[in-house]
């Protein structure tokens, strides 16, 4: 199978990483509305990308009502058929309702699967139904395949688990699309990182004026009962898996997203 190779992209001076080895771009934010390209960069991006003769996808988080108006104002930008991962049904309703010529597809925050790295821990203690399970994703739910069917959901994004993944239940008309190398494991819209660079805020917990300190900082968390670094970009944790499933080959994912920085 043919795959095509995605540069997945949060802000528009990473277009430097854009090589011949890349089909496509998605270029946007999944976990902070906040985050959402301004007007200008989307078309700056979408002129540069189109212009190389590359498809081009706009990503989106999941949001408030605020941030539901920020989607629908970029998504007015987009020309027909342009793709919108969607990790909000909000965002999904909106888009049927006011731009039924773009192309909905699922994100990866809306397929589920045990995503901690502590499950390796006792990944070789488990018997094989076990294991099987905490493998699949809900893709394979006959009632969350209908829905998705009867939305137009054509395209679905996973993440690369360090369990790995049995997609086996899940039917080959719904393509698929796989993060490398960032997982994501869990998001929040409580945000620690705000105020991380004001020393007068030291010990103080709460919500406050966001000023994109995680496009300035990144923390990483080591702890024993983790089998690997934890990375916190903002209000999400990631960890790193740069090895490439072993059913890739024989599966039907079709599309590799690609991230050369965290992708927030």
């Amino acid at each position: 199978m043919k795959r095509e190779q995605a540069l997945f992209i949060a802000r528009k001076d990473n277009l430097t990483y854009l090589t011949e080895s890349y089909q496509r771009v998605h270029f946007g934010d999944e976990f902070c509305e906040r985050l959402l390209p301004a007007d200008r960069d989307l078309q700056e991006v979408m002129e540069q990308v189109r212009g190389r003769g590359l498809a081009f996808t706009l990503v989106t988080p999941y949001v408030t009502e605020a941030g539901l108006e920020r989607v629908r104002r970029l998504a007015g930008l987009l020309p027909e058929t342009t793709e919108v991962v969607v990790n909000d049904w909000g965002v999904l309703r909106m888009l049927e309702r006011d731009f039924p010529g773009l192309v909905p597809v699922l994100g990866r925050l809306m397929t589920k699967i045990k995503r901690g790295p502590r499950i390796v821990n006792f990944l070789d203690r488990l018997p094989p139904q076990a294991l099987r399970h905490i493998r699949r994703t809900n893709l394979d739910v006959p009632g969350y395949r209908t829905f998705l069917a009867a939305h137009h959901i054509e395209r679905a994004e996973l993440d690369n688990p360090l369990q790995g993944l049995d997609l086996t239940g899940v039917p080959g008309g719904l393509k698929l699309s796989l993060h490398i190398p960032f997982v994501y494991v869990t998001t929040t819209r409580f945000c620690l990182v705000a105020n991380c660079d004001k020393p007068e805020k030291k010990g103080f917990i709460g919500v406050f004026p966001c000023h994109q300190e995680c496009r300035k900082y990144t923390f990483y968390l080591d702890n024993a009962v983790m089998t690997t670094l934890l990375i916190r970009r903002g209000n999400t944790l990631f960890y790193k898996n740069t090895s490439v499933p072993e059913q890739l080959r024989d599966s039907h994912i079709d599309r590799l997203i690609i991230s050369p920085e965290i992708p927030h």
